[in-house]
């Protein structure tokens, strides 16, 4: 079950005032594949790296509530 513990996020400026985050699990999952994408970004730009963060961290919720149902 995702946990904000289990990922670690990291917000970048894409361009003066644009940011985006990208998560990837502390943990990669045992059955991982080379070449498989291992991280996920943001979908879209935010105006602040605080924004940035959050969006993350909801997504990571999102990925939570998808594995419990």
């Amino acid at each position: 079950m995702a946990q904000l513990l289990d990922f670690t996020i990291v917000t970048y400026e894409r361009s003066p005032g644009k940011w985006r985050a990208a998560f990837t699990p502390i943990r990669p999952p045992r059955n991982i594949i080379a070449g498989a994408v291992h991280s996920l970004v943001t979908p879209i730009d935010y105006d602040s790296e605080a924004k940035a963060k959050i969006a993350a961290e909801k997504a990571i919720k999102e990925i939570r509530s998808a594995e419990i149902r």
